[in-house]
């Protein structure tokens, strides 16, 4: 039916061009009226094949000779003029016939390429979506089948996984496919007489699957097609080995940030708790060493500076391991509904006991509502928040902090009155063993300094600790000095006072 669709805009062209030869019959000369015939020929040779347009080409000198040529309604030819030009008609309509469908053939060729290019092009795009080989290779499996109308079977090698339904025979097929490393069955030139195809997932080197489409007959593909499903397979293959790169690409950066993490928390750990060890042991020397020589303030002193640096040792090491706990993977928090005033309450406990000539200053609405929290956690982030503050501003200059509350969110700013902070590093001080004032960091024996030094790691765990806790923190600039450290704590449906209670 759809061939003899397409023979009739040819069938009409014929007609077109008789009704014309017969209505200018006597008009005009017929070396004219057979470039009618010529001009049929060409037009009615796009839509017929070769066979039919050259045999449509004869037909049409034959029937010219019988109704033009005289004498009329015979095949004879008298003058030779007239044999000319019937044989000139047959081969100008032979050839123009035979390019013309030549042409039509190609054209088609060329637009069902084009049509398979970008079909290709859209299933490997679908590819790439994809997050895994399995889903991958499903992708294949359905792109087969739907070129090749039967049923597909897909063996993948690491680890093997197979998907369809593939008897013991075309499994040990589709495992002599993956050995061979080439096509087997009709079309491949090896094992031609079954009817199963099979084609190898080819990467660069190795064959990373095969693929068994199972057909009911042993008559071989047409090589575009069987080119076509072998690309198909091959693009699974090169993807599933680019995905593979790219995880192991991932995994050694992953492995080279851990050791270069490694490496800076070695180097800081052994030089930012020297000092302090020095003075631990400095102290507690002198205190074993001459306790009978030395006055009772003097060992209250020293006494004091032990604490103060076992004290440092422990924050420090409470940060670092928090970090590295944090950082570690998804951590599963123990929320709870807390109250942020009883949270500051206790922050600001201990940190008049450490900074007892400090003075800060608190600005908190009452009625706030509860906060869903790890109150370990968020205890650990204010208290460094409180000690960042203290360690780069003046000592006669007050700490605020300030509580904000939104519709959806409290506010906390802890603020200082120091020199502030650079925009270029107001993001990166935020991470792991970066200190804006390192120059003043490396002077730990002194004592103008001793409140500066660290690892650089208490911002990097106030982010960890707001990340885990869908909170945000940034810094912000205080006029007329100083700078901000802000808090933005998410504020959730509040319980029911019963539960709240409990």
């Amino acid at each position: 039916m759809q061939h003899a669709k397409v023979r009739w805009p040819a069938i009409a062209i014929w007609l077109v061009a008789w009704g014309l030869l017969v209505s200018l019959d006597g008009t005009f000369n017929l070396a004219n009226l057979s470039l009618l015939l010529v001009l049929a020929s060409a037009m009615a040779g796009m839509f017929l094949s070769t066979p039919s347009s050259l045999l449509g080409s004869a037909a049409s000198v034959l029937l010219f000779n019988w109704f033009f040529i005289e004498p009329r309604y015979t095949l004879e030819v008298n003058l030779h003029q007239d044999a000319l030009l019937l044989i000139s008609m047959l081969g100008v309509n032979s050839v123009v016939s035979y390019l013309m469908t030549r042409l039509r053939i190609a054209a088609e060729l060329e637009a069902q390429h084009a049509q398979a290019a970008e079909h290709m092009q859209q299933w490997r795009a679908s590819l790439r979506e994809a997050t895994d080989a399995p889903t991958q290779a499903q992708l294949l499996r359905a792109f087969l089948e739907l070129k090749t109308k039967h049923s597909v079977s897909v063996l993948l090698a690491e680890p093997p996984h197979l998907m369809g339904n593939a008897n013991a025979l075309d499994q040990q097929g589709l495992k002599a496919c993956m050995q061979q490393f080439a096509a087997l069955g009709p079309g491949s030139g090896r094992h031609e007489n079954q009817n199963t195809l099979f084609l190898p997932i080819r990467g660069q080197a190795r064959a990373l699957g095969a693929v068994a489409i199972h057909r009911h007959t042993s008559q071989a593909l047409d090589a575009s097609t069987l080119q076509q499903l072998q690309q198909a397979c091959d693009l699974l293959g090169l993807e599933m080995e680019r995905a593979l790169s790219l995880q192991l690409a991932q995994l050694a950066k992953q492995d080279a940030q851990s050791q270069s993490l490694r490496n800076t928390l070695l180097t800081s750990i052994s030089h930012d708790y020297r000092t302090p060890l020095a003075n631990l042991m400095g102290a507690a020397s002198a205190i074993h060493d001459q306790s009978s020589r030395l006055s009772t303030e003097k060992i209250e002193a020293l006494a004091n500076t032990v604490i103060s640096e076992a004290q440092h040792l422990h924050r420090m090491t409470t940060n670092t391991l928090q970090l590295a706990r944090l950082d570690a993977g998804p951590l599963q928090i123990k929320k709870d509904w807390e109250s942020l005033q009883e949270l500051l309450g206790s922050v600001l406990a201990k940190a008049r006991q450490r900074f007892p000539t400090r003075q800060i200053v608190v600005d908190m609405p009452e009625g706030l509502p509860l906060i869903h929290c790890d109150a370990i956690l968020l205890v650990q982030l204010f208290d460094n928040l409180l000690e960042n503050a203290v360690k780069y501003s003046p000592d006669n200059t007050p700490i605020h902090i300030r509580v904000q509350q939104h519709m959806t969110s409290l506010e906390i700013r802890v603020i200082d009155s120091g020199s502030g902070i650079s925009d270029a590093w107001k993001t990166r001080v935020f991470q792991a063993f970066e200190r804006v004032h390192d120059d003043v960091a490396q002077a730990d024996a002194s004592d103008a300094h001793h409140l500066r030094r660290g690892m650089g790691v208490g911002l990097a765990v106030c982010q960890a600790i707001a990340k885990v806790h869908g909170a945000h923190i940034w810094v912000e600039d205080h006029a007329p000095q100083g700078t901000a450290l802000c808090l933005s704590m998410p504020v959730l449906p509040q319980p029911d006072m019963d539960l709240r209670e409990v």
